[in-house]
């Protein structure tokens, strides 16, 4: 009998380890995030305006002749201009400004092909026409306010608000330039919103 009541003992003892025992209590976690400011960034394509063909001197997709005046080749590309703005602390808008490094055309080996008298650089917007030059800064894009995380784009094409050309002026002797492929640089500036005066 009393190897019966050990035995009952134990077992009593294994269930009553094992039945869980109920806690109450509160639990509080802590949760955070931080915030990291960032900044403004600009992306500009490269203007490939093609090949100036004046065997024909109408007008046409992305040519035009202007008589007396001269030829004027518009940029039909797809190039864009995108501006990214990461700034947590300001909503007060961004600007971009644009103008001619100088006012030069270089060929492939860097070395000067012609003036800006030769061949002008033109910004348009709806009917003005602009010659750019590296002394004077033209709005490209201007944002009131931009909204957090804020991606505004830009078409640099004939189309576009805002948009490219080059102009051949009829008293322009570019036989030197027969066969080459010339650049010019722009100069993109981004900064803080600037009211248009």
């Amino acid at each position: 009998m009393r190897l019966i009541n050990k035995i009952t003992i134990v077992i009593l003892t294994i269930l009553v380890v094992q039945i869980p025992i109920p806690v109450l209590a509160d639990t509080a976690v802590t949760s955070y995030v931080q915030f990291e400011n960032g900044g403004l960034e600009m992306a500009v394509d490269d203007i490939d305006f093609g090949t100036l063909d004046t065997s024909n001197l109408t007008e046409n997709d992305n040519q035009a002749f202007l008589q007396g005046m001269g030829h004027i080749l518009l940029y039909g590309g797809s190039g864009k201009l995108t501006v990214t703005d990461n700034r947590l602390d300001s909503n007060a808008g961004l600007s971009v400004t644009v103008k001619t490094g100088d006012n030069n055309w270089y060929d492939d080996q860097d070395e000067q092909a012609c003036s800006m008298s030769d061949i002008s650089l033109l910004q348009m917007t709806g009917s003005s026409l602009d010659l750019m030059s590296p002394d004077i800064a033209y709005p490209a894009m201007n944002v009131a306010e931009s909204p957090l995380a804020h991606v505004e784009t830009a078409g640099l094409n004939k189309d576009a608000p805002i948009s490219y050309a080059i102009f051949v002026p009829a008293t322009s002797n570019v036989s030197n330039l027969l066969g080459k492929t010339i650049h010019i640089d722009m100069v993109w500036t981004l900064g803080d919103y600037v009211t248009a005066e």
